[in-house]
């Protein structure tokens, strides 16, 4: 599980997708938050912990796809995962962290995504 204090921020991001660098080099430039930064290049999210952000984030499970990311091989379309049972969708994710909609950013005990670092000020900066 992934836990944050009010002061806390955890940036969830893939170092291969452009927008997610850019909100790493903004959120690493914030003073507001002591932040974590978790790069699904490097590092795996269990099923379970996706369960956990979607929860944060108040989503169903397939709003966790990322619906822009070019690559889909490991979904022969999209309408094969409206399909997916939520279990089978955490398992696709967990496997293909490309595939996950990034950034996601946690504030305390609300999870948040973004296709922007733009979108995050107006959120964060209320």
């Amino acid at each position: 599980m992934i836990e944050n204090q009010e002061n806390e921020l955890t940036l969830i991001y893939h170092s291969d997708k452009e927008e997610d660098k850019k909100m790493l080099a903004f959120v690493e430039a914030m003073d507001k938050y002591v932040t974590k930064n978790l790069n699904l290049k490097r590092q795996t999210l269990t099923e379970t912990q996706l369960a956990e952000i979607a929860d944060k984030m108040e989503l169903p499970i397939a709003e966790l796809l990322d619906e822009s990311y070019i690559d889909r091989s490991p979904l022969e379309n999209l309408l094969q995962s409206r399909m997916m049972s939520p279990g089978d969708l955490l398992t696709l994710l967990s496997q293909n962290p490309l595939l996950l909609a990034t950034p996601i950013v946690i504030v305390g005990a609300k999870a948040y995504k973004y296709r922007s670092a733009f979108e995050i000020i107006k959120e964060i900066s209320r």
